[in-house]
């Protein structure tokens, strides 16, 4: 009964300590402090621009504000999801 106890937290440390260790370098080295722009970096400069029918007004405006006038989609990506 022992050994398999021993045997089981042996592998879960083994399991579980390296993607701890990952996490906790990445807060340390600052990987989370600007997610905002990890999430824009996947864009274009053209698509933050695009006509997003999905917003309300409030970010409709804040979008204007920052990238400017919106266009139109001409490849229509999103309108298969409306």
């Amino acid at each position: 009964m022992l050994t398999d106890s021993f045997t089981l937290i042996l592998l879960s440390l083994a399991i579980s300590l390296p993607p701890l260790i990952f996490l906790f370098l990445a807060i340390i080295n600052g990987q989370f402090e600007r997610l905002d722009s990890t999430a824009e970096s996947i864009f274009e400069e053209n698509e933050l621009r695009y006509a997003r029918p999905w917003e309300n007004s409030a970010q409709a405006s804040s979008r204007l504000a920052k990238y400017g006038v919106p266009l139109n989609n001409p490849l229509k990506e999103w309108e298969h999801w409306l």
